[in-house]
C-alpha cells in the first residue's frame, strides 16, 4: 500500500485541483491549494519588488511543486532572488530543496535547526526518492504485460521525473537566520525574524508594504503539535497578537486572517497546557466552524497535542 501511494504521488499531485493563485495586491501573490486539499499541502507566497521577488515556503508534494515552478516562470518576470522556509518541517524543507534546484541563484533563508541538521534533510530526501523509485519498479513489473500505451507513457514520464529529482544538486542553505534581517526587494522591504514556534526553530516574514506576516505552521488556526515547546510557542503567538506592526497573517494551512484571529491557536495551546482531559473543551469547540471536517480535525489535533505533551512530561519524570 505504501508503494502504491508513492506511485500515485509520482504521477499526480495530492491536490485534487490545481493550486489557486490569488493576487492580494501589486506586490503580493498567494498560492493556495484547493479547499479539498487544504490540509494536505501548504500555502505559499510570492512577494514582489522593483528589483526581484521572494518565494516563501514549499511543501512535500513534488508534482504540485513542479507545476508551481512552471507557473512562477510564466507569471513572474522578475528574477527570484530569495527563498524563505518558515519552519524546520521535513516535508517543507524537502520541497524547498526542489525550488532551490530550479532557482539556483536565489538566496535560501532557513531557521538555525535546518542548517545545523542539514545532513538529516539530505538523507530524508534520498529516502523519499528511493521510495518513489521502488514504487515505480513494482508498477512497471505489474503492468509490463499490458499494451496500454497511455499507461506506458506515464510510467516513462515518472521514470524521467524521478531521475531528474535524483540528479538535483542539494545546495546548502545560503543564510541561517538567527537575528533579525531586513531584505530590500526594491521599494518593498521585508523583515525576517527567528522565533520558537510550531517546529521549535521557525521564521516569520513581515512585509512593510502591506503589514502582512507570513508565519507558516506557527500561525495555523488549528495547531499541529510535534515535539515542540508549547509554552514557548504560546508566548510567540501572544507577542505576535500584541504587535502593532502586523495587520494580517498567512498560515501554512487555511485562509489569511486578521491579527485578532490569533486568539484561536492561543486558546488551543492554553487549553492543552492547562487541562488534564484529552477531550476538547467546549469553549474551544465554539471558536471554530461547526462543520464535520473542521471539528474532526480540531479533535484529532487536540488529542495529538495532549499525547505529545504527556510524552514530554513523562520523559521529565512528571505525570500530567
Amino acid at each position: 500500500m505504501r508503494f502504491f501511494f508513492a506511485f500515485l504521488v509520482i504521477f499526480n499531485s495530492l491536490s485534487v485541483s490545481a493550486s489557486q493563485w490569488l493576487k492580494l495586491d501589486d506586490k503580493t501573490h498567494l498560492i493556495v491549494p484547493d479547499v479539498s486539499a487544504r490540509y494536505l499541502t501548504s500555502n505559499q507566497a510570492i512577494l514582489l519588488g522593483k528589483k526581484c521577488a521572494v518565494v516563501i515556503d514549499a511543501h512535500g508534494d513534488f508534482t504540485a511543486l513542479e507545476n508551481v515552478v512552471s507557473e512562477i516562470k510564466k507569471r513572474i518576470t522578475l528574477p527570484i532572488c530569495h527563498l524563505v522556509s518558515t519552519s524546520s518541517d521535513t516535508e517543507q524543507i524537502l520541497g524547498m530543496m526542489l525550488l532551490v534546484h530550479h532557482f539556483p541563484d536565489a538566496n535560501w533563508y532557513v531557521p538555525a535547526h535546518v542548517s545545523e541538521q542539514f545532513p538529516y534533510y539530505k538523507n530524508a530526501l534520498k529516502e523519499k526518492l528511493e521510495l518513489f523509485k521502488k514504487s515505480l519498479e513494482l508498477s512497471k513489473a505489474r503492468f509490463a504485460s499490458q499494451q496500454n500505451q497511455a499507461l506506458q507513457q506515464r510510467l516513462k514520464a515518472a521514470e524521467q521525473r524521478i531521475e531528474a529529482w535524483q540528479k538535483a544538486e542539494l545546495s546548502y542553505p545560503s543564510s541561517t537566520v538567527r537575528t533579525p534581517i531586513k531584505v530590500e526587494l526594491g521599494e518593498h522591504l521585508i523583515s525576517l525574524n527567528a522565533l520558537e514556534g510550531a517546529t521549535g526553530a521557525d521564521l516569520i516574514i513581515l512585509s512593510h508594504f502591506n503589514s502582512g506576516l507570513f508565519a507558516g505552521l506557527t500561525a495555523n488556526s488549528i495547531p499541529y503539535v510535534q515535539d515542540t515547546d508549547l509554552a514557548a510557542w504560546l508566548t510567540t503567538l501572544e507577542q505576535l497578537r500584541d504587535s502593532e506592526e502586523i495587520a494580517w497573517l498567512l498560515p501554512s494551512q487555511g485562509k489569511p486572517f486578521k491579527i485578532a484571529a490569533l486568539h484561536k491557536p492561543i486558546h488551543f495551546l492554553q487549553s492543552v497546557l492547562k487541562n488534564e482531559s484529552t477531550e476538547v473543551p467546549v469553549s474551544l469547540v465554539q471558536l471554530y466552524k461547526n462543520d464535520n471536517i473542521t471539528q474532526t480535525r480540531l479533535r484529532l489535533m487536540y488529542e495529538l497535542a495532549k499525547t505529545k505533551q504527556a510524552q514530554k512530561m513523562q520523559k521529565r519524570g512528571t505525570v500530567l
